[in-house]
């Protein structure tokens, strides 16, 4: 009783800021078909909630730290500071050269308007925040996994003044809780962390995640999507953060310090890390090779535990940057050194620019220039074999309310970064050279059209595809958004090529053209319930059925009671893979869900989340996919999921 008669103000901003996040990660995640690359994204949001950004401070790296920013946006949003004093409303930013309402609203929880001093002593509380989820699929029953089928996941985090800690720990179904002497989860990671604003930025022992530039050589975190209408947040920013994510092989371990003044940064950065690998041994057994890194992170049977933390990889590195007024630069060098050499197999054309070898060297450059309306950047990278990586991006805003994009990029067959996470849009930054164009419209007030198309080539073979293989992608995207309806509407078209795998016959090229349509209508009547409808059709060439789907979510706060409750009911029929359609979920804070739908069946879930006073939140989702796998078979599949997360 004492809960339901707590001030609504104290659950209002908590769920405000909840929204706007989700809304930030929805839209970022919009090309992204990985939840587990995402997971960063909304680790990064929330930190952005706990510290904000001080926009006020016209300092360019302060205000890159708004990731989901373009460029250009950070650079006239630092130049307005510096040219026309301190900004004091949120109106104010949606005037801003390449701001809108829609944006400047978007980024209000995680700005202030303070100065240094004000957010340095909202920073000397002492502030704690644990997260625990539980997932679990009732119907699952596998007598071959090493554990339960519970996922079970905590994330804990301590602030005070400059100084923070946590720690994350992570079991995936199937794999034992406790294992390896001493007992310990199948996944560890922990962190102390140091933030100064003198000489010392920033110093990092334990696990750690960085960026430099445009990611292309060293990016452990969040990487946007490759969508051609959206081409992504492309910023030089560099940064160093503590690792809270589940990726249990891309991240550094050991310690990192950030050195610098008011215009230079210098990081440096040592790393001595357990990776899963595919291993293989030669004809006498005398010597041990990798075949290949194994990235799933799941250890949940006798196969996949062998794979577990076999090799050692130590990493170190140097970048040095300078930031200026209108330019940005920077330079890396890094080295991995592994436990036991690479041996791909080689058998087949496509193997034959896997790396080799025990170290892999890499040297690269990058920059960022603003010359008037134009934004360049670009990045450049190589390693000892002189195989390179190119990137470069051109920006145009003639007014203000139409910009032009523009970047190619181009990968070497045989370019190789283990923890790259630039512009590409294979599995790997390497063996490919695109070309794509993109323009921003804000037709009328609420009214705002994007276009693009990339055109992009494979010099060498790749998977599926033995020889020199071309492709072609284009997406128009329209919005309407106003105070209670948003109107999404949205056009892919793609073209690819593959094998044409046919018994009989000379082996030939299959092309595949896929159209996608699709329509989402967001509606709030009133500030305690939203509506969300979405229509998705994909047509492909060949003799799949086209897939189709109609999804209906509702989303309920309550006046009195501190409590939210989502639930989606998803109908879908395709004819096959190639037709599948992702579809973003609600889903527990710091998680993702975007299932790949394909066949015929329904998706529906409920959660609800209950919020004691903005300091104790529990959720609890429960969700049921029915799939007909003959013409009078349904198989059900169940997940139940349960959350608590503390913030004191």
């Amino acid at each position: 009783m004492c809960f339901l008669l707590l001030p609504a103000i104290f659950r209002a901003q908590e769920n405000v800021n909840e929204e706007i996040i989700s809304k930030v990660a929805e839209e970022i995640s919009s090309a992204e078909e990985n939840a587990t690359v995402l997971e960063s994204l909304t680790d990064k949001l929330y930190e952005l909630e706990s510290d904000p950004v001080r926009i006020n401070s016209g300092n360019f790296r302060e205000s890159a730290r708004l990731f989901f920013l373009s460029e250009y946006q950070i650079r006239a949003l630092t130049e307005y500071v510096r040219t026309n004093g301190k900004i004091v409303s949120p109106n104010e930013i949606s005037n801003i050269r390449g701001f809108d309402v829609t944006t400047a609203r978007m980024i209000l929880p995680f700005i202030t308007f303070g100065d240094t001093h004000g957010a340095l002593a909202r920073r000397l509380w002492f502030r704690q925040t644990m997260l625990t989820s539980i997932s679990l699929k009732p119907g699952t029953h596998d007598t071959t996994a090493a554990g339960s089928q519970i996922k079970a996941l905590t994330k804990y985090r301590i602030e005070t003044g400059h100084f923070s800690a946590g720690f994350t720990a992570e079991k995936d179904a199937g794999e034992k809780f406790l294992s390896g002497n001493p007992p310990l989860p199948d996944f560890l990671s922990g962190y102390i962390s140091y933030t100064g604003n003198g000489l010392i930025k920033k110093v990092i022992a334990g696990d750690f995640s960085a960026r430099f530039g445009i990611g292309t050589i060293i990016n452990t975190g969040f990487r946007a999507g490759m969508s051609v209408a959206e081409p992504g947040f492309i910023s030089s920013n560099c940064e160093i953060r503590p690792y809270t994510s589940t990726d249990e092989n891309n991240f550094f371990r050991g310690a990192a310090v950030v050195l610098g003044g008011k215009d230079a940064e210098v990081t440096f950065f040592a790393s001595r890390n357990r990776i899963d690998a595919t291993t293989v041994t030669d004809c006498d057994s005398v010597n041990t090779y990798i075949r290949s890194l194994y990235t799933a992170g799941l250890h949940n049977t006798p196969g996949t535990l062998l794979k577990k933390d076999i090799v050692t990889e130590s990493a170190w590195g140097i970048n040095i940057s300078g930031y200026f007024r209108n330019f940005t630069a920077g330079m890396l060098f890094t080295e991995s050194t592994f436990s036991l050499p690479f041996m791909p197999s080689k058998s087949e054309p496509k193997d034959i620019f896997e790396f080799s070898g025990r170290k892999n060297l890499l040297a690269g450059f990058y920059y960022s220039a603003a010359i008037q309306r134009f934004i360049l950047s670009g990045e450049a990278a190589s390693g000892t074999d002189l195989h390179p990586s190119v990137v470069q991006s051109l920006t145009f805003v003639p007014g203000d309310r139409i910009s032009f994009s523009f970047l190619y990029r181009y990968y070497s067959p045989a370019f190789c970064s283990f923890h790259g996470k630039g512009i590409f849009s294979g599995s790997t930054p390497a063996n490919e050279e695109a070309l794509s164009g993109t323009v921003k419209f804000e037709a009328a007030r609420r009214l705002f059209i994007s276009a693009g198309s990339e055109i992009k080539r494979s010099m060498w073979v790749k998977y599926l595809a033995n020889f020199p293989s071309q492709s072609i992608r284009s997406e128009v995207r329209v919005k309407y958004l106003s105070e209670k309806l948003n109107i999404e509407a949205l056009y892919n078209y793609h073209l690819s090529q593959s094998n044409l795998n046919e018994l009989t016959g000379m082996p030939d090229i299959k092309e595949m053209k896929t159209n996608s349509f699709s329509l989402r209508l967001k509606y709030v009547p009133s500030e305690y319930f939203t509506s969300v409808t979405r229509a998705d059709m994909k047509i492909c060439t060949g003799n799949e059925a086209p897939g189709m789907l109609l999804s209906q979510d509702a989303i309920l706060r309550f006046r009195v009671l501190p409590l939210r409750v989502w639930f989606r009911h998803c109908i879908y029929s395709t004819g096959g893979w190639d037709t599948r359609i992702y579809i973003y979920e609600n889903d527990l804070v710091n998680s993702f869900s975007i299932p790949a739908l394909s066949g015929k069946g329904t998706r529906t879930y409920l959660m609800a989340e209950w919020n004691i006073a903005g300091r104790v939140g529990l959720r609890f989702r429960y969700g049921i996919t029915s799939k007909i796998v003959n013409a009078d078979v349904e198989e059900f599949t169940d997940e139940i999921k349960f959350q608590v997360r503390v913030r004191l």
